[in-house]
């Protein structure tokens, strides 16, 4: 088997893994309720990989009761969630996390206009938390005050050993050239599959030029039993707050498909969201 065949076979390999990973995040949500028109402290919500604002409708009534006024939507849809779409499935956050991160800034501002509001807190769940923080670096956080996440991403995923994978190709030197070839092949359906896998070219830069920014205050909620992130606890970035689930509850299992049910990591997130 010559080398063309080996690199074509890792890729139909790690394009399938990637694809699948979208699917098992999509979960199941009732549609989501109407976002309040004015408040004083606006709280933006950004949903994980393969979801969509719908992920929070179990949330909303909670977010209400504390006084929180929240927004939603939907972003990154890319040519796999058209197709889902035409099966009734809403998955979306598929585009890269850069041009999801657009989409965040843009309706960041459109909240900001209709609040009055100068900055905004967040509250992300998984991958949401990359798309923020994208942003919160190119706008040198001047319209995110508080970033809240739920299952953080910061160090991506070693799902099916993507990542010990990618960290081997990068040890020998061919990580770059596979991945300009997986590039193209994965990117009109999703794009994001592969920059949130731990060591890949997205979360290596990342890493490189440090995930908190000046001025924003980071709160993580981790449970030791996530499943999808590389090493839970090292999502304890330095400069950041971080509530582990465990340390409330050593009984809760709540892995990363289960957090958005969780009431103790439901009251912990809202809990770190500022009242207004």
């Amino acid at each position: 088997m010559n080398l063309r065949e080996n690199v074509g076979r890792a890729l139909r390999g790690i394009g399938a893994t990637s694809i699948a990973v979208a699917a098992v995040l999509n979960v199941e949500v009732a549609t989501a309720a109407a976002s309040p028109s004015a408040c004083a402290t606006p709280t933006v919500l950004v949903h994980d990989l393969a979801s969509s604002e719908r992920e929070w409708d179990g949330w909303l009534d909670d977010l209400d009761r504390r006084g929180l006024c929240a927004f939603s939507f939907t972003y990154g849809s890319s040519d796999a969630s058209a197709l889902l779409q035409q099966a009734g499935l809403t998955v979306s956050g598929l585009t890269s996390i850069e041009d999801s991160a657009l989409e965040f800034g843009a309706f960041v501002a459109s909240v900001r206009e209709r609040t009055g509001a100068d900055r905004v807190q967040v509250l992300a769940r998984g991958a949401g938390g990359l798309v923020a923080q994208q942003w919160v670096a190119r706008s040198r956080a001047q319209d995110v005050r508080t970033l809240v996440t739920v299952g953080p991403l910061w160090n991506g995923t070693d799902v099916a050993g993507l990542g010990s994978l990618a960290a081997f190709n990068r040890s020998i030197g061919i990580y770059d050239a596979l991945a300009a070839v997986e590039k193209p092949l994965l990117e009109p359906s999703c794009a994001a599959c592969g920059q949130i896998v731990a060591n890949s070219g997205y979360m290596h830069d990342a890493a490189r030029a440090g995930w908190v920014s000046p001025g924003v205050r980071y709160v993580n909620v981790i449970s030791r039993y996530d499943g999808l992130m590389t090493d839970p606890l090292s999502a304890a970035l330095p400069g950041s707050e971080n509530l582990v689930v465990q340390d409330v509850d050593p009984e809760d299992r709540s892995d990363h498909l289960h957090l958005s049910n969780d009431p103790l990591v439901r009251r912990l997130a809202l809990g770190a969201l500022a009242v207004g």
